[in-house]
């Protein structure tokens, strides 16, 4: 493993020290956890976005009028298949 150090406020500190004890867990593995989930979240978005500028680029895209006038039309529909007659 690869040591790190960070400075926390006092308010901070007392958080992450009162999760960890909650957790039965090690201040350490509470900040390894969070700092994995932050960097899977991340990585996910950033591939999204990467996918979605290469479908822009591939101009594999649709108007927004169009997108807006499909949506608004399955909305009504739903609407109306939920009302009783």
């Amino acid at each position: 493993m690869k040591p790190i150090f960070i400075s926390l406020d006092d308010a901070t500190g007392e958080k992450l020290d009162a999760l960890a004890q909650s957790l039965g867990r090690s201040r350490s593995w509470v900040v390894r956890d969070a700092i994995e989930q932050y960097l899977e979240n991340e990585t996910r978005i950033i591939e999204a976005i990467k996918a979605g500028i290469a479908d822009a680029d591939a101009g594999n895209l649709i108007p927004h009028e169009e997108l807006m006038a499909e949506l608004h039309a399955r909305n009504d529909a739903a609407r109306r298949a939920s009302t009783p007659s």
